[in-house]
């Protein structure tokens, strides 16, 4: 992590998916210069080069800019090929790719939850925030502080399907995840047998930007959740020169039949993998708001998420692409959960119109931005149905 770094790689100290890419070139043991996004940063280098103001980003030595970590990992496995996280086996890919989508797309409400509803914890945030994110702002941290905890709160807990009915839901999951952990970490030390792959660095997004770092999560996994607490920290400072370079090929679909699995696999069938459906199909008749089944609990005036229409195109192109034998045994494994629903027949394809954006490096951006366009986007950030900020 010194100046002198092939890559550049922008994040915030307190950002789910920071703590996601940042796990995984640690492990890697790809040399990176750490820099911390302010308001100033944020728009003049990021927004500026990648037409998003969210982190984290990437600019390589050649003056190419990444963004998104699940094609950003992607990228990086490509060029630096030593020390992989994918399992060779393409159905045990498929699912690990799955869990991922999952632990991006369907484990940031609860985080976000735990982060903002206690008033505390949302305070300590939001003044966390206010002084290292927002420095750049020509007003006191108390008050930036403040206004991003109030926005926050506003779009990601209210503005998503936070209700007294669903709360419990909402919280729930996180004590699933945990109950789920554990049961795994008993006789190994990562979610997939006795060395780190790509399902461990994806649910390091919700679990140490969050979980591990914020107050009130922490506190239940210190207290109630040790082995899960260590797992995170094991997670963390892995390196994979310690690891044989072959060890992913003993991981296939059986690895994810061991106890502790199930409330996932289940989860991803029943609630998650519906919602990206009644998403799109919601996206597909130009709506703004939907209304979803979870758990068995009414989600009501959810809001469309352009970028999760992106997440099951990608999904469904996976699922396609895999052979007769893989797509076989994918669907054994979520068979006692229910179908997938992740074939397309021919000539129904989706498509969301974000997967070209999506292919990196991304090009070169070379339009100047207007006063006004600064000030906006400080103030109210790019739209979070692309990629969500700060979380």
């Amino acid at each position: 992590m010194t100046s002198h770094s092939p890559y550049k790689v922008y994040l915030a100290d307190v950002s789910y998916f920071s703590g996601k890419l940042e796990t995984y070139l640690r492990y890697k043991q790809i040399p990176y210069q750490r820099i911390e996004m302010n308001a100033k940063t944020g728009v003049e280098e990021v927004y500026k080069n990648t037409g998003m103001m969210k982190v984290p980003a990437v600019q390589t030595a050649s003056g190419l800019w990444l963004k998104d970590t699940t094609p950003m990992i992607d990228w990086f496995e490509e060029q630096h090929e030593e020390h992989s996280i994918f399992p060779q086996d393409p159905a045990t890919q498929f699912v690990s790719k799955l869990i991922e989508d999952f632990a991006d797309e369907g484990c940031w409400r609860t985080a976000m939850y735990f982060r903002w509803s206690d008033p505390a914890n949302a305070w300590y945030l939001g003044q966390r925030i206010g002084k290292e994110v927002l420095s750049g702002w020509p007003l006191p941290t108390a008050i930036t502080g403040g206004y991003f905890r109030i926005r926050q709160t506003r779009t990601f807990l209210y503005g998503d399907g936070l209700t007294k009915q669903t709360e419990p839901v909402i919280r729930q999951q996180y004590y699933d995840l945990l109950d789920s952990f554990n049961q795994l970490l008993e006789n190994q030390d990562y979610l997939l047998g006795d060395q780190p792959s790509l399902v461990d660095i994806a649910m390091m997004g919700p679990f140490y930007r969050h979980y591990f770092c914020d107050p009130e999560p922490a506190k239940i996994m210190r207290d109630q959740y040790p082995s899960v607490l260590a797992w995170v920290t094991r997670v963390w400072n892995a390196k994979g020169s310690r690891f044989d370079n072959k060890g992913l090929e003993k991981f296939t679909v059986d690895s994810f039949k061991k106890p502790g699995w199930n409330t996932i696999l289940k989860e991803i069938v029943v609630s998650y993998l519906p919602y990206l459906r009644e998403n799109a199909s919601a996206w597909q008749a130009g709506k703004k708001k939907f209304d979803c089944e979870m758990q068995g609990v009414m989600f009501k005036k959810l809001p469309v998420i352009h970028y999760r229409v992106y997440c099951l195109e990608v999904l469904e192109k996976l699922y396609s692409a895999l052979d007769d034998g893989s797509r076989q045994q994918v669907s054994e494994l979520f068979e006692p959960f229910g179908d997938l629903g992740l074939e397309v027949k021919e000539g129904d394809e989706r498509v969301s119109g974000l997967y070209q954006e999506a292919q990196l490096p991304l090009a070169k951006r070379t339009r100047e931005i207007s006063v006004f366009e600064k000030l906006s986007i400080m103030s109210l950030g790019t739209p979070w149905d692309i990629r969500f900020p700060f979380k």
